[in-house]
């Protein structure tokens, strides 16, 4: 009796879904998203892609591929849409990851084929799938953020500083019509003063004040305050000038804020929090971990670099000694070699 009751067949399972395989080239970018099924990722994710992939060099390709990756990690600590107060931030978290892909591969093609403004809606409804489209225009907001980042309006939800693009394409002026200066059109990063290698976010380039960053932010300040955290003496991880200009020693700092916080994530997380915010200096090609040499010391200290001082000081810099004699133009990742006696 109980041989055959153990022998009766059990229930049908259910037929699985067929596995999708995410070709090698974009697992990155899928890990990066990580809001879509491996199967809407193939419908409404490669597609795009692969129509770049035919036209593109490879190099221009890869490129591509990196700078959506890295937007997606911005994206990962970004409650979409912002300055949006009261939006439900919950309903919009899958949405405008699609989002973000679609305007930095809209913006290739526009640059790519040196095509205006008035061929934005041809290019979209061309290169996005049926069924990605689709998702978009259910969310008529979304879909106007979209359109807002590429023409370069001012409200586009956080879209251009999560995708981290700095240019617009414009249809040709008029003959006889003077350019108008980017300055005019869109904000862009200030240039340091001391240096035409460094270019300085402009405020409203910051991230969204609810980004896990700031966070650090307050926490060094308070440092600052109490004593905890020194500054401008001979050995001190934190250095400002007359200015209010900030150098941040990496990784020393925020390995004494993952001490402070009692934080659960390592220190190099809390380092990638706060490069997210875009408060640093960074060069032209977009490194923000400078090199700092030291008054009478021939290694250099790698860091960020705070511009506002308003940020750690409320306006009000110390005027004590700075120790930090100058940056250099060269990036994180580098040669470590002596700094030049004279400033960069």
């Amino acid at each position: 009796m109980l041989k055959s009751w153990f022998s009766r067949p059990n229930k049908a399972a259910p037929t699985p879904t067929p596995a999708t395989a995410i070709p090698p080239i974009y697992a990155p970018l899928f890990r990066a998203d990580g809001t879509l099924r491996a199967d809407q990722f193939e419908r409404q994710v490669v597609p795009i892609l692969e129509q770049v992939r035919k036209v593109a060099s490879d190099a221009d390709f890869q490129a591509l591929l990196a700078t959506i990756t890295a937007a997606l990690g911005r994206a990962a600590n970004t409650r979409f849409p912002l300055d949006r107060p009261g939006a439900d931030y919950r309903r919009f978290e899958t949405i405008y990851n699609y989002a973000v892909i679609v305007v930095i591969t809209t913006q290739w093609w526009l640059h790519h084929h040196k095509r205006g403004l008035e061929a934005l809606e041809d290019t979209l409804t061309t290169a996005i799938p049926a069924e990605g489209l689709a998702r978009l225009k259910r969310e008529p907001a979304v879909w106007q953020d979209i359109r807002a980042c590429i023409t370069g309006e001012a409200a586009d939800g956080g879209l251009r500083q999560v995708a981290g693009i700095h240019w617009q394409p414009a249809a040709p002026a008029p003959s006889g019509t003077p350019p108008i200066p980017p300055s005019v059109s869109a904000p862009q990063p200030s240039t340091n003063k001391r240096c035409e290698h460094f270019l300085t976010p402009h405020r409203s380039q910051w991230a969204n004040p609810l980004t896990k960053g700031w966070v650090l932010v307050e926490t060094i300040r308070e440092g600052l305050r109490d004593g905890s955290l020194p500054y401008n003496r001979k050995q001190a991880w934190v250095q400002v000038d007359r200015e209010g200009r900030t150098f941040l020693q990496v990784p020393e700092v925020f390995e004494w804020c993952y001490e402070r916080l009692d934080a659960e994530v390592p220190p190099k997380t809390l380092v990638n929090q706060f490069g997210r915010l875009n408060i640093c200096t960074r060069t032209r090609k977009g490194q923000n971990l400078l090199r700092g040499g030291r008054r009478n010391q021939k290694a250099y200290q790698q860091g960020f670099v705070v511009e506002d001082p308003n940020l750690f000081w409320d306006g009000e810099p110390p005027a004590d000694q700075f120790y930090i004699r100058h940056l250099t133009r060269h990036g994180f990742g580098q040669s470590l070699q002596s700094p030049p006696d004279s400033a960069a």
